[in-house]
């Protein structure tokens, strides 16, 4: 009969290391279980997260986008006038560039050494109406 204890012994002691095994068994698949659900809640969370940033970043290219447009017609303005300005200048400089027509002069004589006697033109100046000989009309000799 011993040898029949001896086989109920071990058959115990057999049947309680596979039920702490088996515990232990279990506890480790909660402990993965658990595992699994944090690892599926951050995923979804950085997923979650992730399409926010998509849309702040969406929003922030249509903002400079707006941007850039206003500061294209901003810089487009100021080139136009800048433009127009330059074709004002352009055009008055070409205009002042023009040779001038001018009216005929008289000739003026020049002083023969040191006398004291004004210069005088040497043609005749026929000013107004009235044209009595050279000279009439006012005294433009200067």
């Amino acid at each position: 009969m011993c040898s029949g204890g001896k086989r109920r012994r071990e058959k115990v002691r057999a049947e309680n290391k596979q039920k702490r095994l088996n515990k232990e068994a279990e506890r480790k698949q909660e402990q993965l279980d658990r595992l699994a659900e944090e690892r599926t809640l951050i995923a979804q969370q950085q997923q979650a997260q992730s399409v926010a940033l998509q849309r702040q970043m969406a929003d922030q290219q249509a903002k400079q986008a707006a941007q850039v447009k206003g500061l294209q017609a901003e810089q487009a303005a100021k080139v136009g006038g800048i433009k127009a300005a330059g074709n004002a200048a352009a055009s008055s400089l070409r205009a002042l560039a023009l040779s001038q027509p001018t009216a005929p002069t008289p000739q003026i004589t020049r002083r023969n050494g040191r006398s004291d006697s004004p210069r005088a033109t040497s043609s005749s100046l026929r000013i107004g109406q009235t044209s009595r000989g050279s000279g009439s009309g006012s005294n433009l000799s200067i």
